[in-house]
């Protein structure tokens, strides 16, 4: 084959290379919901949020959308910015901290203090049915080491949302969070030490 040949060939193989792009990747981010009330008087010691578990279905990093069928369908290119347990663990902190007086709440990341409130959440089951989201949730708040001592609750939260799309699904779990917050601010500023 000629040089010529070759040169035309080899511009015609990255035409087609560039011509091929893949679609964009779209990222979304919980975000912080405004409180239904502020908790004015908190005499228990400082809450850490310890564990958040997502149902298994939703811990993936692709965004899980509803289908006019009535299912959910992996976003092949709608992601969370990072594990959906762990931003949600995040955002429920930052809930929290908007909820109860300043210097209650510990950030997950931060180093728990021996006579602080640990909270342990366990969402069991997060759904959307046509423009409504739900969540069931359960959690725990007790003394550090102390699991036999702890105050337990549970919730079942709705929220509407206006269509099916990523940041609409986005905006549901931050919504759902948020009332989440709701409650367990009110149960631990009850929380009774032994």
């Amino acid at each position: 084959m000629s040089t010529t040949r070759w040169w035309v060939a080899g511009c015609a193989v990255a035409l087609a290379i560039g011509g091929c792009r893949s679609a964009t990747t779209r990222i979304y981010v919980l975000a912080p919901a405004a409180p239904a009330s502020h908790v004015d008087v908190y005499r228990a010691p400082p809450l850490h949020v310890d564990s958040l578990n997502v149902p298994a279905g939703w811990d993936r990093i692709e965004i899980l959308k509803p289908t006019a069928a009535g299912t959910l369908q992996i976003g092949d290119f709608d992601h969370w910015a990072a594990p959906l347990g762990q931003m949600a663990r995040q955002t429920l902190s930052e809930d929290l901290d908007q909820r109860l007086p300043a210097g209650s709440v510990i950030y997950p990341r931060l180093s728990k203090p021996s006579d602080s409130l640990g909270v342990n959440v366990d969402i069991l089951e997060f759904d959307i049915v046509a423009s409504q989201a739900s969540m069931r949730a359960s959690w725990i708040i007790a003394p550090s080491g102390d699991a036999q001592g702890g105050k337990r609750g549970a919730a079942s939260l709705r929220s509407s949302m206006s269509s099916g799309e990523p940041a609409a699904v986005a905006r549901a779990w931050s919504d759902l969070i948020g009332q989440l917050a709701d409650r367990i601010a009110v149960d631990a500023a009850s929380f009774n030490l032994p």
